[in-house]
Protein backbone atom coordinates (compact mmCIF):
# COMPACT_ATOMS: atom_id res chain seq x y z
CA UNK A 1 0.00 0.00 0.00
CA UNK A 2 1.58 3.27 -1.29
CA UNK A 3 1.41 6.16 2.05
CA UNK A 4 -0.75 8.40 -0.01
CA UNK A 5 -2.91 6.64 -1.80
CA UNK A 6 -6.88 6.68 -1.27
CA UNK A 7 -8.11 3.42 -0.15
CA UNK A 8 -11.16 2.57 1.70
CA UNK A 9 -11.50 -0.76 3.59
CA UNK A 10 -14.38 -1.88 5.87
CA UNK A 11 -13.87 -2.55 9.79
CA UNK A 12 -16.42 -3.02 12.59
CA UNK A 13 -19.22 -1.26 10.24
CA UNK A 14 -17.51 1.61 9.81
CA UNK A 15 -14.74 2.99 7.18
CA UNK A 16 -10.94 3.55 7.40
CA UNK A 17 -9.15 5.54 4.75
CA UNK A 18 -5.85 6.13 4.22
CA UNK A 19 -5.90 9.79 3.72
CA UNK A 20 -3.81 12.74 4.01
CA UNK A 21 -4.22 13.68 7.60
CA UNK A 22 -0.97 14.33 8.27
CA UNK A 23 -1.35 15.98 12.09
CA UNK A 24 1.46 14.43 13.58
CA UNK A 25 3.35 16.57 11.34
CA UNK A 26 2.15 19.95 13.05
CA UNK A 27 3.46 18.74 16.58
CA UNK A 28 -0.34 19.18 18.02
CA UNK A 29 -0.56 18.12 21.43
CA UNK A 30 -3.56 17.11 23.69
CA UNK A 31 -5.68 18.35 21.22
CA UNK A 32 -9.13 17.04 20.35
CA UNK A 33 -12.04 18.96 18.62
CA UNK A 34 -15.25 18.04 18.42
CA UNK A 35 -17.80 19.52 15.69
CA UNK A 36 -21.75 18.98 15.38
CA UNK A 37 -22.24 19.60 11.58
CA UNK A 38 -25.58 19.75 9.97
CA UNK A 39 -26.36 20.72 6.17
CA UNK A 40 -29.33 21.54 3.78
CA UNK A 41 -31.98 21.69 6.29
CA UNK A 42 -34.16 23.92 3.93
CA UNK A 43 -36.48 24.95 6.94
CA UNK A 44 -38.32 26.72 3.70
CA UNK A 45 -38.91 23.33 1.48
CA UNK A 46 -39.80 20.97 4.35
CA UNK A 47 -42.74 21.66 6.50
CA UNK A 48 -41.04 19.88 9.41
CA UNK A 49 -37.92 22.20 9.37
CA UNK A 50 -38.14 23.30 13.00
CA UNK A 51 -38.52 20.01 14.46
CA UNK A 52 -35.42 18.44 12.74
CA UNK A 53 -33.73 21.03 13.61
CA UNK A 54 -34.85 20.82 17.20
CA UNK A 55 -33.90 17.18 17.68
CA UNK A 56 -30.40 18.44 16.21
CA UNK A 57 -30.13 21.13 18.69
CA UNK A 58 -31.46 18.72 21.21
CA UNK A 59 -28.68 16.08 21.09
CA UNK A 60 -25.71 19.02 20.52
CA UNK A 61 -26.80 20.05 23.95
CA UNK A 62 -26.56 17.03 25.67
CA UNK A 63 -23.06 16.32 23.78
CA UNK A 64 -21.33 19.73 23.90
CA UNK A 65 -19.39 19.55 21.46
CA UNK A 66 -17.25 22.75 21.18
CA UNK A 67 -19.37 24.25 18.38
CA UNK A 68 -21.56 23.40 16.04
CA UNK A 69 -22.24 24.95 12.30
CA UNK A 70 -24.57 24.78 9.31
CA UNK A 71 -23.40 24.31 5.62
CA UNK A 72 -25.88 26.45 4.07
CA UNK A 73 -29.72 26.32 2.88
CA UNK A 74 -30.73 26.81 6.03
CA UNK A 75 -33.26 29.37 6.32
CA UNK A 76 -34.75 32.51 4.62
CA UNK A 77 -35.34 36.08 6.27
CA UNK A 78 -38.94 35.40 7.19
CA UNK A 79 -40.41 36.82 10.04
CA UNK A 80 -42.61 33.42 9.88
CA UNK A 81 -38.85 31.63 10.36
CA UNK A 82 -37.80 33.90 13.66
CA UNK A 83 -39.10 30.52 15.74
CA UNK A 84 -36.52 28.59 13.92
CA UNK A 85 -33.44 30.96 14.14
CA UNK A 86 -34.45 30.89 17.99
CA UNK A 87 -33.85 27.31 18.25
CA UNK A 88 -30.48 27.13 16.36
CA UNK A 89 -29.57 30.09 19.30
CA UNK A 90 -30.64 27.30 21.84
CA UNK A 91 -26.94 26.11 21.79
CA UNK A 92 -25.28 27.52 24.31
CA UNK A 93 -21.62 27.55 22.27
CA UNK A 94 -20.26 29.19 19.36
CA UNK A 95 -22.04 28.71 16.25
CA UNK A 96 -21.40 29.13 12.80
CA UNK A 97 -23.43 30.05 9.37
CA UNK A 98 -22.25 28.93 6.26
CA UNK A 99 -24.41 30.62 3.07
CA UNK A 100 -26.13 28.73 0.80
CA UNK A 101 -27.84 29.44 -2.37
CA UNK A 102 -31.22 29.03 -1.52
CA UNK A 103 -30.67 31.14 1.44
CA UNK A 104 -31.29 34.40 -0.62
CA UNK A 105 -31.20 35.42 -3.93
CA UNK A 106 -32.97 32.02 -5.00
CA UNK A 107 -35.85 32.87 -3.45
CA UNK A 108 -35.42 37.05 -4.04
CA UNK A 109 -33.66 37.99 -0.94
CA UNK A 110 -30.19 39.54 -0.63
CA UNK A 111 -27.07 38.17 0.89
CA UNK A 112 -27.15 40.96 3.46
CA UNK A 113 -30.54 40.74 4.77
CA UNK A 114 -30.09 36.89 5.48
CA UNK A 115 -26.78 37.98 7.14
CA UNK A 116 -27.97 40.40 9.35
CA UNK A 117 -30.81 37.80 10.30
CA UNK A 118 -28.82 34.72 11.23
CA UNK A 119 -26.17 37.52 12.70
CA UNK A 120 -23.27 36.90 10.75
CA UNK A 121 -20.91 39.42 10.66
CA UNK A 122 -18.66 38.35 7.42
CA UNK A 123 -19.80 35.79 4.66
CA UNK A 124 -16.62 34.17 4.84
CA UNK A 125 -14.21 34.16 7.82
CA UNK A 126 -11.84 32.11 9.49
CA UNK A 127 -11.10 31.20 13.56
CA UNK A 128 -9.05 29.12 15.29
CA UNK A 129 -10.08 26.30 17.91
CA UNK A 130 -7.79 24.67 20.08
CA UNK A 131 -4.72 23.94 17.40
CA UNK A 132 -7.13 23.52 14.56
CA UNK A 133 -7.83 26.51 11.85
CA UNK A 134 -11.17 26.53 9.68
CA UNK A 135 -11.93 28.63 6.94
CA UNK A 136 -15.63 29.32 5.74
CA UNK A 137 -16.32 30.23 1.99
CA UNK A 138 -18.94 31.58 0.31
CA UNK A 139 -19.51 30.11 -2.68
CA UNK A 140 -22.07 32.61 -4.03
CA UNK A 141 -20.11 35.26 -5.55
CA UNK A 142 -21.35 36.58 -8.83
CA UNK A 143 -19.96 34.17 -12.06
CA UNK A 144 -18.42 35.83 -15.03
CA UNK A 145 -20.97 36.25 -18.17
CA UNK A 146 -22.23 35.16 -19.90
CA UNK A 147 -23.80 32.84 -17.16
CA UNK A 148 -27.03 30.85 -17.05
CA UNK A 149 -28.23 29.46 -13.44
CA UNK A 150 -27.65 30.41 -9.63
CA UNK A 151 -24.28 31.82 -8.89
CA UNK A 152 -21.90 29.49 -7.29
CA UNK A 153 -18.62 30.86 -7.69
CA UNK A 154 -15.57 32.59 -5.35
CA UNK A 155 -14.55 35.87 -6.93
CA UNK A 156 -11.39 37.78 -6.90
CA UNK A 157 -12.09 39.58 -3.09
CA UNK A 158 -12.14 36.01 -1.77
CA UNK A 159 -9.64 34.38 -3.27
CA UNK A 160 -7.31 36.67 -2.40
CA UNK A 161 -8.34 36.74 1.07
CA UNK A 162 -8.13 32.97 0.78
CA UNK A 163 -4.51 32.77 -0.55
CA UNK A 164 -3.33 35.33 2.52
CA UNK A 165 -5.24 33.11 5.25
CA UNK A 166 -3.50 29.95 4.71
CA UNK A 167 -0.31 31.99 4.10
CA UNK A 168 -0.67 33.23 7.86
CA UNK A 169 -2.06 30.00 9.63
CA UNK A 170 0.23 27.70 11.36
CA UNK A 171 -2.22 25.47 12.23
CA UNK A 172 -4.13 22.08 10.23
CA UNK A 173 -6.99 23.61 8.21
CA UNK A 174 -10.51 22.34 8.30
CA UNK A 175 -12.26 24.15 5.14
CA UNK A 176 -16.23 24.62 5.31
CA UNK A 177 -18.25 25.97 2.22
CA UNK A 178 -22.49 25.07 0.86
CA UNK A 179 -21.27 23.99 -2.91
CA UNK A 180 -18.23 21.49 -3.22
CA UNK A 181 -15.36 21.64 -4.60
CA UNK A 182 -14.94 18.84 -5.72
CA UNK A 183 -17.96 18.04 -7.83
CA UNK A 184 -20.03 18.95 -10.76
CA UNK A 185 -22.71 21.45 -10.13
CA UNK A 186 -20.28 22.61 -7.07
CA UNK A 187 -18.18 26.06 -7.12
CA UNK A 188 -17.74 26.64 -11.08
CA UNK A 189 -13.58 27.86 -10.24
CA UNK A 190 -13.46 24.65 -7.93
CA UNK A 191 -10.32 23.56 -9.78
CA UNK A 192 -8.89 27.18 -9.38
CA UNK A 193 -9.93 27.03 -5.29
CA UNK A 194 -8.06 23.52 -5.05
CA UNK A 195 -4.82 24.32 -6.52
CA UNK A 196 -4.81 27.52 -3.97
CA UNK A 197 -4.85 24.43 -1.54
CA UNK A 198 -2.78 22.42 -3.08
CA UNK A 199 -0.55 25.16 -3.13
CA UNK A 200 -0.25 25.76 0.59
CA UNK A 201 1.86 23.27 2.96
CA UNK A 202 4.24 22.59 5.47
CA UNK A 203 7.54 21.80 5.64
CA UNK A 204 7.20 17.97 4.57
CA UNK A 205 5.09 19.25 1.52
CA UNK A 206 1.77 18.25 3.23
CA UNK A 207 -1.31 20.32 2.30
CA UNK A 208 -2.43 22.46 5.29
CA UNK A 209 -5.84 21.91 4.78
CA UNK A 210 -6.32 18.25 5.74
CA UNK A 211 -10.49 18.36 4.98
CA UNK A 212 -12.92 20.08 3.00
CA UNK A 213 -16.88 19.80 4.21
CA UNK A 214 -19.60 20.95 1.79
CA UNK A 215 -23.57 20.20 1.63
CA UNK A 216 -25.65 21.05 -1.54
CA UNK A 217 -25.79 17.83 -3.24
CA UNK A 218 -28.06 16.02 -0.57
CA UNK A 219 -25.59 12.96 -0.73
CA UNK A 220 -22.80 10.91 1.33
CA UNK A 221 -19.46 10.11 -0.22
CA UNK A 222 -15.38 11.17 -0.05
CA UNK A 223 -13.68 11.59 -2.37
CA UNK A 224 -9.53 12.32 -2.26
CA UNK A 225 -8.05 14.83 -5.00
CA UNK A 226 -4.28 15.02 -4.29
CA UNK A 227 -4.33 14.63 -0.55
CA UNK A 228 -6.95 16.45 0.36
CA UNK A 229 -10.38 14.41 1.09
CA UNK A 230 -13.76 16.14 0.04
CA UNK A 231 -16.47 15.36 1.94
CA UNK A 232 -19.91 15.61 1.17
CA UNK A 233 -22.40 15.65 4.21
CA UNK A 234 -25.94 15.07 3.47
CA UNK A 235 -29.41 16.64 3.83
CA UNK A 236 -30.66 16.99 7.34
CA UNK A 237 -34.23 16.81 5.11
CA UNK A 238 -34.55 15.14 1.64
CA UNK A 239 -33.83 13.69 -1.53
CA UNK A 240 -34.84 16.88 -4.19
CA UNK A 241 -36.56 14.95 -7.42
CA UNK A 242 -38.02 17.57 -9.29
CA UNK A 243 -41.32 18.03 -11.24
CA UNK A 244 -41.06 14.54 -13.14
CA UNK A 245 -41.21 12.45 -10.10
CA UNK A 246 -43.21 14.74 -7.20
CA UNK A 247 -45.50 13.15 -5.31
CA UNK A 248 -48.10 14.29 -2.68
CA UNK A 249 -47.35 12.42 0.67
CA UNK A 250 -48.94 14.96 3.09
CA UNK A 251 -52.16 16.62 4.19
CA UNK A 252 -53.83 19.69 1.59
CA UNK A 253 -52.78 21.91 4.68
CA UNK A 254 -49.08 21.19 4.34
CA UNK A 255 -49.07 21.02 0.52
CA UNK A 256 -50.28 24.01 -0.19
CA UNK A 257 -48.29 25.98 2.94
CA UNK A 258 -45.10 24.12 1.32
CA UNK A 259 -45.69 23.67 -2.32
CA UNK A 260 -42.25 22.06 -3.02
CA UNK A 261 -42.34 19.51 -0.86
CA UNK A 262 -43.84 17.39 -3.51
CA UNK A 263 -40.92 17.40 -5.50
CA UNK A 264 -38.61 15.95 -2.81
CA UNK A 265 -38.51 12.16 -1.24
CA UNK A 266 -38.07 13.58 2.45
CA UNK A 267 -35.82 11.61 5.45
CA UNK A 268 -38.27 9.88 8.27
CA UNK A 269 -35.51 11.23 10.45
CA UNK A 270 -33.43 14.10 10.70
CA UNK A 271 -29.50 13.69 9.43
CA UNK A 272 -26.47 15.48 11.13
CA UNK A 273 -22.94 14.56 11.82
CA UNK A 274 -20.44 15.24 15.15
CA UNK A 275 -16.85 15.65 13.44
CA UNK A 276 -13.87 14.97 15.91
CA UNK A 277 -10.57 15.88 14.56
CA UNK A 278 -7.98 13.67 17.20
CA UNK A 279 -4.51 14.66 16.69
CA UNK A 280 -3.25 11.89 19.80
CA UNK A 281 -5.12 9.23 17.10
CA UNK A 282 -4.34 11.36 13.92
CA UNK A 283 -7.92 10.44 13.16
CA UNK A 284 -10.54 12.45 11.72
CA UNK A 285 -14.01 10.82 12.74
CA UNK A 286 -17.79 11.44 11.29
CA UNK A 287 -20.21 10.03 13.72
CA UNK A 288 -22.69 7.74 11.24
CA UNK A 289 -26.65 8.16 10.96
CA UNK A 290 -29.62 6.29 8.98
CA UNK A 291 -33.16 6.90 8.46
CA UNK A 292 -35.35 5.63 5.61
CA UNK A 293 -37.52 7.62 3.10
CA UNK A 294 -40.86 8.37 3.54
CA UNK A 295 -42.73 6.64 0.89
CA UNK A 296 -43.27 6.54 -1.95
CA UNK A 297 -39.21 5.84 -1.68
CA UNK A 298 -36.98 6.90 -5.33
CA UNK A 299 -37.54 3.11 -5.81
CA UNK A 300 -40.82 2.99 -5.74
CA UNK A 301 -40.98 6.58 -8.44
CA UNK A 302 -38.61 5.05 -10.46
CA UNK A 303 -36.54 7.58 -10.30
CA UNK A 304 -33.35 6.56 -12.98
CA UNK A 305 -30.36 5.91 -10.10
CA UNK A 306 -32.31 5.48 -7.01
CA UNK A 307 -30.22 2.88 -5.87
CA UNK A 308 -27.86 5.48 -5.18
CA UNK A 309 -30.00 7.52 -3.13
CA UNK A 310 -29.00 6.85 0.49
CA UNK A 311 -31.00 8.60 3.79
CA UNK A 312 -27.57 8.00 5.28
CA UNK A 313 -24.02 9.87 6.72
CA UNK A 314 -21.84 7.24 6.29
CA UNK A 315 -20.05 6.70 9.92
CA UNK A 316 -16.02 7.27 8.36
CA UNK A 317 -13.02 7.10 10.20
CA UNK A 318 -10.49 9.00 7.69
CA UNK A 319 -6.96 7.89 8.91
CA UNK A 320 -3.26 9.71 7.58
CA UNK A 321 -1.31 5.66 6.99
Amino acid sequence: MKRRNFIIKTLKGSLIASLPLALSSFNLKNNKVEIGVVADVHQDIIHDGFSRLSFFINAMKKRKPNFIIQLGDFSLPRTQNQPFIDQWNLFNGPKYHVLGNHDMRDFGYKKEETMKWWKMDKRYYSFDYNNFHFIVLDGNDENPKPWDGYVRYIGSEQKFWLINDLKITLKPTIVFSHQSLEAKGGIANREEIRNILEKHTIKNGQPKVVACLSGHHHTDYVKSINKIPYIQINSMSYKWVGDKFKHKRFSPHIEEAYPTVSKTCPYKDPLYTVLTLDSDQEMLHIEGRKTSFIAPTPNELKIPNAENMHPTISERNLKFL
